[in-house]
């Protein structure tokens, strides 16, 4: 029937595991060592990704620090701006002031030489202007 041959098994089994120690130097080490070597290369990637994270919420931090720090120097120099401004505005108004003042003072005077003249001229003119009234009264 079945005739089993040592001589041939032996070979068979001798031929697998000199073909398993081969095929596990030339194909499963370097596989594994290239598996090994992505898998610490994706585990460097992810570190460095992580320590980049870390160092771009740190400048994010920094940034927004300055920009706070900035924006009430500017609300500073803004008030500061503001009185400044209104100290000009309000020196400007009593230079007005005092400049409107003095010109109603001569205008006050000029028309107080005004009516002195008029009324002199009224009165040096009264007898002519009271015959014109009394010549318009007749005529009425």
């Amino acid at each position: 029937m079945l005739d089993i041959s040592f001589g041939l098994l032996i070979f068979v089994a001798v031929l697998f595991l000199a073909l398993v120690y081969v095929l596990n130097d030339m194909l499963y080490k370097p596989l594994l060592a290239f598996m090994e070597k992505r898998d610490k290369s994706i585990r460097d990637d992810l570190a460095s990704s992580q320590k980049n994270n870390d160092e771009i919420e740190a400048a994010l931090a920094e940034a927004n620090e300055k920009i706070s720090i900035a924006k009430a120097k500017a609300s500073d120099i803004r008030g500061e701006a503001v009185v400044k401004a209104k100290e000009l505005a309000a020196q400007k108004i009593e230079e007005s002031k005092s400049t409107i003042e003095s010109q109603y003072a001569s205008f006050i005077e000029q028309l107080a030489k005004d009516k002195d003249t008029l009324k002199k001229s009224i009165s040096s003119n009264l007898s002519s202007y009271q015959d014109g009234i009394a010549a318009k009264i007749k005529n009425i």
